[in-house]
């Protein structure tokens, strides 16, 4: 990936604050769900941002690191 599409918001480079801060603001209750439950990994973080229950993303709603 280019440092450009990183710029753009492709991948996880993009915006990771903005998710972190997203996922502060869900509520207890979704967050305990989104843990328990195994969701495929994000490509990017707009596309986690558009579905934050349907996506995990590395280091914002989970705990591990994705190789």
């Amino acid at each position: 990936m280019s440092y450009t599409e990183r710029r753009r918001g492709h991948g996880y480079g993009g915006n990771i604050r903005r998710a972190k801060h997203v996922q502060a603001k869900r509520s207890a209750w979704a967050k305990h769900i989104d843990s328990k439950l195994k969701a495929p990994k994000a490509r990017s973080v707009d596309e986690w941002l558009s579905a934050p229950n349907r996506f995990d993303l590395p280091n914002v709603d989970t705990n591990k690191k994705y190789q």
